[in-house]
Parts: structure tokens; C-alpha cells; sequence
């Protein structure tokens, strides 16, 4: 299982890597932008990328989900978001949940790794839903990626 674990935390990686490339390539006057008042800019993104990682680590863990809605979990996340301006914050604090998620990864076990994660969307086997934290930064970064060609950045930044 250990292979399952550090499959894992490469992909993670990969996708950690893919968003802060997006973030460090989007230029200063466009890090707060967004193309409209219910989008997220590139800073909001990057910081909801990396609050996620933290609540996906305990969802996994076994926590409760605390909101009691999709729009409850929004709501806070933009307030959340609204917190951090500059891409020192975000990075920080992508940088520090990232070694929470990690070191979370090497303290399963070979027995939780071959369990089952339930969860109200259902049951997942965890060497899969592990990965569920890369594909949400995957996610994000691909909106990062679209956000750039909005202002006219058709680079492929890889």
C-alpha cells in the first residue's frame, strides 16, 4: 500500500505545482482581477485551493462535514478567501497545508489505505479518495488557466 500512498502524494504534487505555476504567472495587476463580481480571481482561487486541502484532509479523517449546505460551504469559503491579498499569503498558506496533507498521507496505515471511505455522495475506496485533494487543485487551476485568457494571456504556462 505504501506505493498507493506516495502515488498519491505525487500526483498531489503535480497538482500543487500546476496552480502555483498559474499563480506565479499571472501578472500584479491582474492577481485581485475577476471577470465579474461572483468570480473568483486568481488570488481567491489559489486561497480556497489551499483552505480545501485542509478540509478534504479531514473529511477524509473521518470529521463531519460542518456546513449544512453547498451554499453554507460557499458562503464561508468566500469570507474565507477574502482574507488574503497578496501571493505571499496564498502561497503560505498553500505551502502549509500542503505539509499537513502530506504528512497525514504517511500516517495511514496499510489497513486504512485499503479501506472504505464513506461519505453522503457514497462509498469510495480511500486509496482513491486520497486523491481526491489533487483533483480538486486540478480543478482550480484549470479556472486559473481560463481566468488568463480571459485578459488576453494565451501562453501555456507549463
Amino acid at each position: 500500500m505504501n506505493n498507493v500512498v506516495e502515488d498519491a502524494k505525487a500526483e498531489f504534487l503535480r497538482a500543487k505545482d500546476r496552480l502555483e505555476k498559474g499563480l506565479a504567472s499571472t501578472p500584479d495587476d491582474k492577481i485581485n482581477w475577476s471577470p465579474s463580481a461572483t468570480s473568483r480571481s486568481p488570488i481567491a482561487l489559489v486561497a480556497h485551493s489551499a483552505l480545501s486541502i485542509e478540509g478534504m484532509r479531514g473529511w477524509l479523517d473521518g470529521e463531519p462535514f460542518p456546513f449544512s449546505s453547498m451554499e453554507e460551504l460557499d458562503d464561508f469559503s468566500r469570507k474565507k478567501e477574502a482574507e488574503f491579498s497578496t501571493r505571499d499569503q496564498v502561497k503560505q498558506a498553500l505551502d502549509q497545508h500542503t505539509s499537513v496533507f502530506l504528512a497525514w498521507l504517511d500516517s495511514l496505515s496499510d489497513d486504512r489505505v485499503a479501506s472504505m471511505f464513506e461519505s453522503p455522495m457514497g462509498s469510495f475506496p480511500m486509496a482513491a479518495a486520497i486523491t481526491f485533494p489533487a483533483d480538486h487543485l486540478r480543478g482550480h487551476a484549470a479556472q486559473l488557466e481560463y481566468l488568463q485568457t480571459i485578459y488576453g494571456d494565451r501562453t501555456m504556462h507549463m
